[in-house]
């Protein structure tokens, strides 16, 4: 069961960094600025964060 909430945790963390760089976007802020704000707020590498950055793209 731990595994199970671990899992849900983790798609829910997913969706709002999803969420947040697409709102970045929608505003037109630079990839820099989304880059080091959702490594700021979700401590993310920077590869991860990348990843996320060029999946809403």
């Amino acid at each position: 069961m731990c595994n199970l909430s671990k899992g849900v945790e983790e798609k829910g963390i997913r969706k709002g960094i999803v969420a947040m760089v697409s709102t970045l976007k929608e505003l037109q802020i630079a990839d820099e600025i989304i880059l080091s704000k959702i490594r700021e707020k979700f401590g993310l590498t920077e590869e991860t964060a990348e990843t996320y950055l060029k999946e809403i793209s």
